[in-house]
């Protein structure tokens, strides 16, 4: 399998393909266009290389393509895992240089493109080390470079039908999870971040472990946008990183990558991002998810219908955990279960009308049989039977406290 990884200078990549280990080939489309120079006695290196006029660099790159899928075509490599690494896109301080071309990708048949993503901040600091003094950029133009990159790659990838993920270069796990484990749903993890109270950050941490075990998990603190900002930064940098974190979680996080979005709220705290995610997914036609941190002998919140809405709703990360170890049929099941306890509860809290398991289960019974093709009810008549005995037990100590007027 090959699979193309775009991203601009300056991302520090090679400790992400260092951690993938031997099982996986890199190949470097910009350090074999530099062989090839000095093959060819050009007087070109890293430092100088973006010099040479467009022609020399288009050369010089279809060269180093050619060679390269010369390689992916061995027998050895056409069952192996080949990563090629190249810009497709540079931007310079005296304007863009192309990196990549649809030929070029045609010719390498990716049957994925990742771009490699960091903060802009990170990416400024790296570049005033690097040799090419070309790269001398503002953290404005980095972040402009880095939307360029991820937007002319994304284009690329629909050219050839070809799935395309933008991927933080630190989150390790994601991006080998990406290349190992291709059946795993991927998600975003949406939590409250600037209103948090530090208390429950331990929480969210226990959540997003949870997610891992079962998704393929692209989580926003891994690149958060307010940290490592410098006393000479101007305002133009300042408003570009902020603008940059929206372009990155709503446009990458989630338009790009997820498959859904799950949102976590341990404590009812205001959160603008968390609302704008759930619904930006929503309205992209993603699965959506909003997962509560309720015990089960204290009173339900009173949530806005225009926080539910567009979520299934679970009232804490138990709950979610146990929907998760379910089939993908038992978990429609589950869901309408939770929504029917959800709404005896609150029967009773405004009326005082209890109800009696009983009564709960035939209403189950009913919504399952109502939703669910005959044959498949009678498949699974006696496990919807145990979902709603068990959903009906984990919220008798709530409803048993209201008829005691706790």
């Amino acid at each position: 399998m090959n699979v193309l990884v775009t991203g601009i200078s300056g991302l520090g990549r090679s400790a992400l393909f260092d951690s993938l280990g031997p099982e996986v080939n890199l190949f470097d489309v910009g350090q074999e266009m530099e062989k090839i120079a000095r093959e060819r006695g050009l007087p070109y290196s890293e430092r100088t290389i973006l010099r040479a006029n467009p022609t020399t660099l288009s050369a010089l790159r279809a060269a180093a393509v050619e060679r390269i899928v010369s390689q992916l075509n061995l027998p050895r490599n056409a069952q192996k895992l080949n990563l090629i690494s190249v810009h497709s896109i540079f931007m310079l301080r005296d304007g863009f240089r192309e990196g990549l071309r649809a030929a070029d990708v045609k010719a390498i048949a990716p049957s994925f493109i990742v771009t490699l993503i960091d903060g802009p901040q990170q990416v400024h600091d790296r570049l005033r080390e690097h040799p090419g003094e070309y790269f001398h950029l503002s953290v404005e133009s980095i972040v402009r470079w880095q939307e360029f990159e991820a937007f002319f790659s994304g284009h690329l990838a629909q050219q050839f039908d070809a799935r395309h993920y933008v991927v933080p270069v630190n989150q390790q796990e994601t991006f080998r999870a990406l290349l190992m484990e291709r059946q795993k749903k991927v998600v975003y993890a949406s939590y409250p971040m600037t209103h948090l109270p530090p208390e429950d950050l331990p929480l969210i941490r226990r959540f997003v472990d949870l997610l891992n075990t079962h998704f393929i998990v692209f989580d926003p603190a891994s690149i958060e946008g307010s940290h490592s900002l410098r006393s000479y930064y101007t305002s133009a940098d300042l408003r570009s990183i902020a603008s940059h974190t929206v372009v990155r979680d709503l446009d990458w996080f989630i338009g790009v990558n997820a498959d859904a979005v799950v949102a976590y709220w341990p404590t009812v705290v205001f959160s603008s991002g968390m609302n704008d995610e759930l619904r930006y997914a929503y309205e992209s036609g993603k699965e959506t998810i909003l997962v509560t941190e309720r015990p089960k002998d204290r009173m339900l919140p009173s949530l806005s219908p225009f926080t539910t809405y567009k979520s299934k709703l679970f009232w804490s990360s138990e709950d979610f955990a146990a929907y998760l170890r379910l089939s993908p049929e038992l978990q429609e099941v589950y869901a309408w279960i939770q929504e029917e306890i959800v709404d005896v509860i609150r029967l009773q809290k405004e009326t005082g009308t209890p109800t009696t398991k009983a009564a709960f289960q035939e209403t189950c019974a009913a919504v399952s049989r109502y939703n669910l093709p005959e044959i498949r009810f009678e498949a699974l008549k006696a496990e919807v039977e145990a979902l709603t005995d068990r959903v009906y037990e984990a919220w008798k100590p709530m409803m048993a406290s209201m008829e005691k007027g706790g």
